[in-house]
């Protein structure tokens, strides 16, 4: 039998054991502990961003399920770094004073879309409707801030219509009303305004946005001006986006303006990604048949182009050109938009090429409804709606090219070096309307880097003044568009100066006054 000391000691010898697995298990726990942080870390630091688009799969009914399809790769943005890791380290080093200061403030950014007969008796008196503006087109009346008749000028100024008598000396304001507020909206601007065949309705065109939720909207207003002394609202439509252009044609308004699809779109709210037409809180979606979208989606921005009765205000129909730009042509019949694009090929030798691109789509305005009707892709960009065309069955374009090349100096197969190249000049095409193919051209007609600055086209006859700014002469050539597929031409001399105001069909170039040349022979 153990004595008392034998027993304390093998009750202490056991004790210390216990303790000595407890500090260990202890120290497992902690190990193993940290070890599972570490892991969960690397986890949340290391793992990579996905860098696929999101699914809009859930969309497959809706009928701008396609459009969704484009519009979701295209405004899809890839994440910036490759995991948190690099996320966290980076924000580090862009921590400044100046960040702290900012406090983080933004801009406030809208939220939307992100432009004659004899007339009925007044009375015993008749009134007609006189031409004022500057049209490209005749028959196509461009909107202005000044119109006439026989009896009153109607202009808008600081915001009012103001409707003057004109009787020599004793012409008189006869009548105003306010046009610069719209119920519900903040101040309009940019307005404009077209006047009725018949004298009797004025309509407005502006800009304005919503107080509500700074949605961005073109405003179309009618006035019944038929008694100057008390003009009257009589209808109102609202585009989501801003104002382009307009024309009046025939009594229709065809309204262009332009929507951006808002960063925070939501496929769900067809008001994030669509144009839409009507008046606010009863607005309807650009139809998806109307949308043209190319397969290669550029930019965000829409091209709308709605067709209204110009009394009435009444939709007829509307269209829409995602990602094309704010060039538009408007003939007597057609209405043409133009989107840019780069091309970019592999040359020989491993040299880059790219050159600048312009499709060019037409919409026949003159049926019921709009309709698309071809499209045509030609080398260059065009520079305004005065360097297109259409005449005769044939659109006639102008264009200024662009082409860089890009060769690299090799070490083996390591890049050491580059250089660029680049190439300017001018095309004049000629386009069938039948089937939008080319039927003529000339291309490079000008010295090389020169661009076209302005074009004016009569008839068959057409000029283009090229301009090289460093060169300071403006050449002007002269062509005979009546005998196609053959083009005669020639340089007819060049202007000291550089064009810079781009009015070439008012005949002015760097302050000095253009004259027609002689006609070519034959």
């Amino acid at each position: 039998m153990k004595t008392y000391l034998e027993r304390t000691q093998c009750v202490a010898n056991k004790i210390e054991v216990l303790q000595k697995n407890r500090r260990r298990n202890r120290a497992l726990v902690t190990s193993s502990c940290l070890l599972l942080a570490v892991v969960i870390l690397a986890a949340v630091l290391f793992i990579p961003y996905d860098t696929s688009a999101p699914d809009v799969s859930m969309y497959q009914g809706s009928p701008y399920y396609s459009l969704i399809q484009r519009i979701n790769e295209a405004t899809y943005q890839k994440p910036r770094y490759k995991n948190n890791f690099e996320f966290l380290t980076s924000q580090a080093k862009n921590v400044t004073a100046e960040g702290f200061l900012n406090g983080g403030a933004s801009m406030d950014v809208p939220l939307g879309g992100a432009v004659p007969d004899e007339a009925p008796t007044y009375g015993t008196t008749t009134d007609t409707y006189v031409e004022v503006t500057d049209n490209q087109v005749a028959g196509v009346i461009e909107s202005d801030t000044l119109k006439r008749s026989d009896k009153y000028l109607f202009r808008l100024h600081e915001k009012e219509l103001r409707i003057y008598s004109i009787a020599k000396d004793e012409s008189e304001l006869v009548g105003f009303v306010k046009v610069g507020s719209v119920e519900g909206m903040m101040s309009a601007t940019d307005l404009e305004m077209y006047l009725s065949q018949d004298c009797t309705t004025v309509t407005i065109v502006s800009n304005c946005m919503s107080k509500e939720d700074k949605t961005a909207y073109v405003c179309v207003r009618s006035f019944d001006v038929t008694d100057p002394s008390s003009i009257q609202q009589t209808g109102s439509t609202f585009v989501t986006g801003s104002g382009i252009s307009s024309r009046m044609v025939d009594g229709k308004l065809l309204l262009v303006s332009k929507f951006r699809i808002r960063s925070d779109k939501d496929f769900a709210e067809e008001a994030t990604f669509l144009p839409q037409i009507g008046t606010p809180g009863s607005m309807d979606s650009v139809p998806a048949d109307n949308i043209l979208a190319p397969e290669n989606v550029t930019n965000t921005q829409y091209t709308v182009i709605t067709k209204l009765d110009g009394k009435t205000l009444e939709v007829y129909d509307s269209a829409a050109f995602l990602s094309y730009s704010d060039q538009i042509y408007v003939s007597p019949e057609n209405i043409f938009a133009t989107r840019t694009f780069t091309h970019v090929e592999d040359a020989e030798g491993g040299k880059k090429h790219s050159k600048a691109m312009t499709e060019i789509s037409c919409i026949s305005y003159t049926g019921e409804t709009l309709e698309h009707i071809g499209s045509v892709t030609i080398d260059g960009t065009v520079k305004n709606q005065y360097s297109m065309d259409e005449f005769d069955g044939v659109l006639r374009v102008v264009t200024s090219t662009s082409e860089q090349s890009y060769s690299e100096y090799l070490d083996g197969e390591m890049a050491i070096a580059g250089n660029w190249s680049s190439v300017r000049n001018v095309n004049l095409y000629c386009i069938s309307m039948e089937d939008f193919s080319i039927l003529a051209g000339v291309r490079s007609f000008a010295p090389e880097g020169e661009t076209a600055e302005s074009v004016r086209f009569d008839g068959y006859m057409a000029y283009v003044c090229t301009a090289e700014v460093i060169t300071l002469t403006d050449p002007v050539y002269f062509f005979d568009l009546s005998q196609l597929p053959k083009i005669s031409w020639k340089d007819t001399g060049t202007i000291d100066g550089y064009s810079s105001s781009c009015e070439f069909r008012r005949g002015v170039s760097s302050g000095y006054r253009l004259q027609r040349k002689p006609l070519p022979e034959n």
